[in-house]
């Protein structure tokens, strides 16, 4: 499982059934279309004043539990999760911002350990924000957008070494992933672009041994190691992988947005194996993707954050009408002296 930290301490951290029918709520070529190219077609309810308590709570909950973090496009905002029951502690962790976000996919903890960088779809760029959500600017491309550079991006990462992952998925520079260092400036592509046959990727994630990225045109997972270079094809997925996380037991864990294996699915660690797929009847279009502690499964889709298990059933929707996007766990830390 990712552990994004802040430069202190870290805390210690703390049978699937596979579901074989067809999904009855297969997305269609227009919502493919949208997803693809970051078009918002979710219309949510305004969202309310920002709740000064609620994000002191989710401030307080870093050092204990740590939280989940997950853009949702509808508002542009950023919400803040529980990691260990998934319930929703602040729904404007970063408040609306619709003037300088558009569709943000993937928020995640700086290098900096005091700021929040997202990725925009449609902006082509890494925006940065403090800890209280305010907007501190354009983090990547250094400079500002540059298409050469980025373009329809979406999911990213951070090295070891601090340097920020873009996936990037349209312009001249697509089919890979962009690397940045901690300034923001734009350093090379750490995987080539078409590397390993990748092909539109959707997320960059990084495992003990490799990362896996996901290209929704080449119907794959693709493994590539700590400097980029491709190790192979993973595994095979019809036909929209977005998210990766890992399961506590070193299972993959897919987001697929559609397709016949649309819904979560569930691989063994070296690939060869479909454990699962995790298709509630009632939700579809699947993004984000984390196992709770309880071993059911937070995902999420335009129509919200939703606990489902590995029988396929929809356990709870933590908030709806608002069109979620990837989920962030931002580990627990302690001796943090910008709390």
């Amino acid at each position: 499982m990712k552990r994004l930290s802040w430069t202190c301490t870290l805390l210690a951290a703390v049978a699937a059934v596979t579901v074989t029918a067809p999904p009855s709520h297969a997305a269609t070529p227009a919502q493919i279309a949208a997803e693809e190219s970051g078009i918002e077609t979710t219309t949510a309810a305004p969202s309310q004043l920002r709740d000064p308590s609620a994000h002191t709570q989710a401030l307080n909950a870093l050092p204990a539990t740590g939280l989940l973090l997950v853009p949702e496009s509808s508002n542009d905002r950023v919400m803040a999760f529980d990691p260990m029951t998934g319930d929703l502690i602040d729904a404007d962790f970063v408040p609306s911002d619709m003037t300088n976000l558009s569709t943000p996919i993937h928020a995640i903890l700086g290098s900096d350990g005091n700021s929040i960088l997202i990725s925009d779809q449609i902006n082509d760029v890494v925006q940065q924000y403090d800890l209280d959500g305010n907007y501190l600017g354009i983090f990547a491309p250094a400079g500002g957008v540059d298409n050469s550079i980025l373009d329809n991006i979406r999911g990213i990462s951070l090295r070891p070494n601090g340097n920020l992952l873009v996936s990037v998925g349209g312009g001249a520079n697509d089919d890979a992933i962009a690397e940045f260092d901690t300034s923001g400036a734009y350093v090379g592509n750490f995987v080539a672009n078409g590397a390993g046959g990748l092909d539109s990727p959707f997320d960059i994630y990084r495992r003990a041994a490799d990362w896996l990225s996901g290209g929704i045109n080449s119907d794959m997972i693709h493994s590539y190691d700590d400097a980029g270079m491709s190790l192979g094809a993973f595994a095979p997925i019809n036909t929209f992988p977005e998210q990766i996380a890992e399961a506590a037991n070193g299972n993959v864990l897919v987001a697929n947005f559609s397709g016949t294996q649309e819904g979560v699915v569930e691989l063994s660690p070296d690939g060869t194996t479909v454990v699962g797929v995790y298709d509630p009847a009632s939700l579809g279009g699947y993004r984000g993707v984390y196992e709770l502690p309880n071993g059911n499964i937070l995902t999420t889709n335009s129509s919200g954050v939703h606990e489902i298990d590995r029988s396929g059933n929809l356990v709870q929707t933590k908030i709806s009408s608002v069109s979620a996007q990837y989920i962030e766990y931002v580990a627990p830390q302690v001796d943090c002296t910008s709390l």
